[in-house]
């Protein structure tokens, strides 16, 4: 008797890449046409959220699916204010392509708030994200906003209750300002890439109640600039690469180190470490520049062999 497992495989095959029944495309201009937007739609246009029937369901995969290709800009999100609620699965906002440089998933008329999906915002690839700003992520099984590419931007936002991470960044020449992670189950801020940037003066990246590190950096060029870290349950800061430059940043109360790492050419400059239960400020490698102003206080050093280091950069004690 023949085995029927090959065509049991062809059938379950396409059962995986059909498409999902009911879907269409949606957006404000569909071929001249203003057409709503329901739970798993591909937007392909333009779309300001009035009263689009995704904003009256729970999704039960993705909410929105950015397709706009054919568009020589990348097209807008305008989620208006409004709530999109997912039930575990898919992403809230899944950019696969945003059109020519990125689509800009924003909220005018107040933050708007993506909620429940497995990931809050998804984004990858050269023209999938450009900018999002005024999105908060609620409650997301994975990640908050899980974005990679070049260049784009995430400022304005929150990821609260990620079950992974908060913000979960690659690629090179990024920028997030003004964010905050928000008892994120792993790290509040996973980031890897190049030249990237996190934090301005007066608008830093914040995380609270990490499972794991509150930033756990990897790469090189990066920038971090008032940022703070606490109540993560191992290091506030733990940071691996080259060339980094660090700020301004205030790592307390957290169960690890406050600011820890390895790497070589770092500018370390204004950063405090207070009150955590391993070491303050620790970090190593060649050619590390102490900028001035790193402190540490209060660091207890719980299960080390030696006290804690209150701020040491490369061996050294920090300067005033």
């Amino acid at each position: 008797m023949k085995s029927r497992l090959p065509l049991l495989l062809v059938a379950v095959g396409v059962l995986l890449v059909a498409p999902k029944v009911g879907a269409k495309l949606c957006g404000d201009n569909v071929d001249g046409r203003d057409v709503p937007c329901a739970c798993g739609d591909t937007v392909v246009s333009d779309l300001v959220l009035s009263d689009d029937p995704v904003l009256d369901a729970v999704c039960p995969a993705d909410g929105l699916i950015v397709r706009a290709a054919g568009s020589s800009v990348g097209v807008t999100i305008d989620l208006s204010g409004k709530t999109l609620r997912g039930s575990g699965n898919g992403a809230g906002v899944w950019v696969v392509n945003g059109g020519a440089g990125g689509a800009r998933v924003v909220s005018s008329g107040g933050v708007a708030t993506v909620e429940g999906f497995r990931d809050g915002v998804l984004g990858h690839g050269a023209d999938s994200v450009r900018l999002v700003e005024g999105v908060n992520v609620l409650r997301s099984a994975r990640d908050g906003m899980r974005v990679a590419g070049d260049n784009y931007e995430i400022r304005n936002s929150e990821a609260r209750d990620s079950g992974r991470d908060g913000y979960n960044t690659m690629g090179k020449g990024f920028h997030l300002t003004a964010t905050r992670a928000v008892n994120s189950g792993r790290f509040g801020y996973f980031v890897m890439g190049q030249d990237g940037n996190l934090g301005a003066p007066g608008a830093g990246c914040v995380t609270e109640g990490s499972g794991d590190a509150g930033f756990n950096i990897m790469g090189m060029g990066n920038h971090l600039v008032d940022c703070a870290a606490s109540g993560a349950h191992k290091d506030g800061l733990h940071l691996n690469g080259m060339m980094f430059d660090i700020s301004g940043c205030v790592a307390q109360d957290n169960r690890g180190d406050g600011i820890a790492g390895m790497g070589g050419g770092w500018t370390v400059t204004g950063n405090r470490a207070e009150n955590n239960d391993g070491n303050g400020i620790v970090v190593s490698g060649r050619e590390m520049a102490d900028g001035g102003g790193n402190s540490g206080t209060g660091n207890r050093g719980l299960g080390q062999q030696r006290p804690a280091a209150q701020c040491e950069i490369s061996g050294l004690a920090c300067r005033p």
